[in-house]
């Protein structure tokens, strides 16, 4: 009889806790099949589209490109390189740019740039196309443990030495080829960066591996060099 007491109040108990998540509006759980979804890295459009897409918005986080934009429309680039196919693109938010980051870093007759048309305008023209690397390099291409030397658009020789009246407030070192290296580092540096996409062995990428129509996008928040580490 104990027994059969203890079973009785068991289910009156189970079923005041059903009524009561009912009561409360909860739906009770039931037995599903998780499947995992993964955020989708296409974009579908060119990283030109994006471009656009992202710096003449109606709101600060649709105007994220500004400053590159800026970059694009002074220095007169053939937009038409943002279009092509199995390229990789190095795209500037406006944090990258401003600040200490390149106008900082990249002082002109001593000074602290305020604006592109402070720089001549090859300068700019070549620093964007060093940011244009040949071949599709992100998370889904690059080897485990391998370092990418990637050709970039700059023409060679170009990164030699700085022009006349600029002055880098970080070593700088020839590359006389142009080239970029990329590779996924091999560890989590921190809690909200996980393998990320290394530059020229220094530079962390914010946001790594999106897919454009014509290549992978790494967009980044800090000044990147020409120069590679020895």
């Amino acid at each position: 009889m104990k027994n059969l007491f203890r079973n009785i109040l068991t289910v009156a108990t189970v079923a005041t806790l059903i009524s009561g998540c009912s009561l409360a509006g909860l739906d009770l759980q039931e037995n599903y099949d998780r499947v995992p979804h993964t955020v989708d890295p296409k974009i579908y459009k060119s990283t030109w589209q994006y471009l656009k897409d992202r710096s003449r918005g109606a709101n600060s986080e649709a105007r994220i490109f500004d400053r590159m934009m800026e970059a694009i429309e002074y220095s007169g680039i053939d937009t038409n390189e943002y279009k092509k196919p199995n390229r990789t693109f190095i795209l500037l938010n406006n944090g990258a740019v401003t600040g200490t980051n390149f106008w900082g870093t990249y002082k002109i007759n001593n000074k602290v740039a305020t604006k592109w048309d402070d720089y001549p305008k090859e300068f700019v023209k070549n620093y964007l196309l060093y940011l244009i690397v040949e071949g599709q390099h992100d998370h889904f291409t690059i080897p485990a443990l391998q370092t990418i030397e990637g050709n970039t658009l700059a023409p060679k020789g170009y990164w030699n030495q700085l022009p006349v009246g600029i002055t880098s407030t970080s070593v700088f070192l020839p590359n006389p080829n142009s080239i970029m290296t990329i590779k996924v580092l091999n560890s989590s540096p921190s809690n909200t960066s996980d393998y990320p996409i290394v530059l020229n062995e220094v530079l962390n990428v914010r946001t790594s591996s999106i897919q454009a129509t014509n290549g992978s996008i790494h967009v980044i928040g800090g000044v990147l060099t020409t120069s590679i580490p020895e």
